[in-house]
């Protein structure tokens, strides 16, 4: 089975990430080209489908929150670095 979708929809990192937990069900192949994946499964039925599409789903939103909360988290990052670094200068 080989399903296309376009890349405006899922970035490289929410597909690949999804192909990634995909392994451990079935063997895949992705291509490409300039607006569309390719996802070809070895095995495809309702489960394998229903699996792909969740973590499709799951990705995508782990995506958007990264975008909303990374600048806060490497803040918090950096203050805690800076904080580890004065302590050790001392």
């Amino acid at each position: 089975m080989r399903k296309s979708t376009s890349k405006t929809m899922y970035s490289e990192w929410v597909m690949r990430s999804s192909l990634y937990w995909m392994s451990a069900i079935t063997r895949w192949k992705l291509d490409e080209d300039a607006q569309s994946w390719f996802v070809s499964f070895d095995d495809w039925n309702g489960g394998v489908e229903f699996e792909f599409e969740r973590l499709l789903n799951d990705y995508k939103l782990r995506e958007k929150l990264q975008a909303h909360t990374g600048q806060v988290r490497a803040s918090i990052i950096d203050n805690v670095l800076r904080s580890i670094d004065s302590r050790l200068s001392q």
